[in-house]
């Protein structure tokens, strides 16, 4: 039987200053990420340096390291939260377990039912969402993992603040909004999470969705319990190391860097690490651990366990929100400018469409002459690289078609499960450039396309399109 933890509870943001030993560039650094993921993951870094209150010239420290980190992409004069930080928010969900114990359960609901379903835990005096499964309408849901809700304005909070077997939000959080939450309990008895059901006014009121979901979603609570009772502890694996001092790649706020280096220590074998723990499977000195935790504490975002310390919720307020709502054409696009740049030659994704295929990203350099395929175009998957790859993985495929004058080549994407999802192609006048140096820029592209899908989307799905 797995004893499941009490979900950690941060206390409410510390308004004292900082400790002594606390690391000033990394009180700074996560600053600037809250108000990134509050801004939905994008801003101006003049905007940037306004809201947070520091100088332009250490918010553009702080994003060039995040940058060379691979945590934020400067665009011009833009800042913007990037697929790789979702490790911070991965570390979290996998500490916490509920995520990947109880998800499937809560996709089963939602199926059942045709309404959204979350699971949420406490954060402070609210709630934090920590896995959603939404249905596509025309009015639908907005709500995404990583979100904040106020405790006594939403069905989950009042679950915990009030201990409520059954809870009703009778649009507390939003007019139309309507919501029911039950409470979901570890084998021990006490209360790890909160399931709800959330729909809108034009669908039912609040008092018909109590009634046509209370059945269904108690029943589905009690198969969570009996998960719970029943998981085993994962397997513990090696404990991993990070890179040495002098082996870290060159970062302009080293201070910043390593302190975040800590947020992803943590795993669903080692959900509680000593500091000693920390040291090792960063390859940070115990006194640079110690100052990163101290600070994260201060923050909120760990608590002490007995000589160990614990991921809070609070973590997933580090960018999990605006990335966890993402698609693959959002993810790829810096790469396809980038593989555009370097080969000087259209390229997009494409994905089925019946007995076609369908662009659903596109970058064209700037020529007399050049392929003008739109997002959105259909081609016939027979007659196009890309439809070969969607057919049957040829890696890499090569067309003359569908039009006389072109040549394309095209290779896979793959999902985290190995499938084929996408089709990353280059298309060209045929008297331009050469296959093979175009599937390896292409092999190159995709696989960094696909570390940060899959980076992305281990406990949240992505939308191919």
């Amino acid at each position: 039987m797995l004893e499941v933890p009490t979900v950690p509870t941060a206390p409410s943001p510390s308004v004292t200053d900082p400790p002594a030993e606390a690391v000033a560039p990394l009180i700074r650094g996560l600053d600037v990420l809250r108000h990134l993921t509050d801004a939905d993951g994008t801003l101006a870094l003049a905007e940037l340096a306004r809201v947070s209150g520091l100088a332009r010239a250490t918010v553009d420290r702080i994003c060039a390291t995040l940058d060379r980190l691979g945590y934020v992409r400067l665009d011009g004069r833009d800042a913007t939260l990037a697929p790789p930080l979702m490790a911070v928010a991965n570390a979290c969900l996998d500490a916490l377990r509920l995520p990947g114990l109880l998800g499937p359960l809560a996709d089963r609901l939602a199926d059942d039912l045709d309404e959204s379903v979350s699971l949420a835990v406490p954060d402070g005096p609210d709630i934090r969402f920590v896995h959603q499964v939404l249905r596509r309408r025309a009015l639908s849901i907005s709500f995404r993992v990583g979100d904040l809700l106020p405790g006594e304005g939403s069905a989950p909070g009042l679950v915990f603040g009030r201990g409520l077997p059954l809870a009703v939000d009778d649009q507390l959080v939003e007019p139309g909004l309507v919501a029911v939450a039950v409470p979901v309990r570890d084998p021990a008895g006490r209360v790890v999470c909160a399931v709800s059901v959330v729909s809108h006014t034009s669908r039912h009121t609040a008092a018909d969705l109590a009634g046509a979901v209370a059945e269904p979603l108690v029943a589905s609570v009690r198969a969570m319990e009996s998960v719970l009772a029943e998981a085993a502890p994962p397997a513990a694996e090696p404990p991993r190391r990070g890179p040495a001092a002098d082996e870290e790649p060159p970062a302009v706020v080293r201070s910043l860097a390593r302190g975040l280096r800590v947020l992803t220590a943590f795993d669903a074998a080692r959900p509680v690490l000593t500091l000693a723990q920390i040291a090792e499977t960063t390859g940070l000195a115990r006194a640079t651990a110690r100052r990163a935790l101290i600070t994260y504490e201060h923050l909120g975002h760990v608590v002490r366990e007995g000589r160990g310390y614990r991921l809070t919720p609070r973590v997933l307020a580090l960018g999990c929100a605006p990335l966890s709502r993402t698609t693959l054409p959002r993810i790829a696009a810096p790469h396809l400018a980038a593989l555009s740049e370097r080969i000087g030659e259209s390229v997009g994704l494409s994905v089925p469409d019946g007995e076609s295929v369908r662009c659903t990203a596109r970058v064209a350099p700037r020529r007399v002459m050049s392929v003008d395929i739109g997002v959105g175009t259909r081609l016939p998957a027979d007659a196009t690289a890309a439809g070969r790859v969607l057919a049957d993985g040829a890696d890499p495929a090569v067309t003359d078609g569908p039009e006389d004058g072109l040549r394309s080549v095209a290779v896979p994407v793959l999902d985290r499960a190995g499938r084929v999802v996408s089709a990353l192609d280059v298309t060209a006048h045929r008297r331009r450039g050469e296959p093979d140096a175009w599937a390896a820029a292409l092999h190159e592209t995709a696989g960094r396309i696909a570390a940060d899908l899959h980076v992305t989307s281990r406990f949240v799905s992505v939308p191919a399109h």
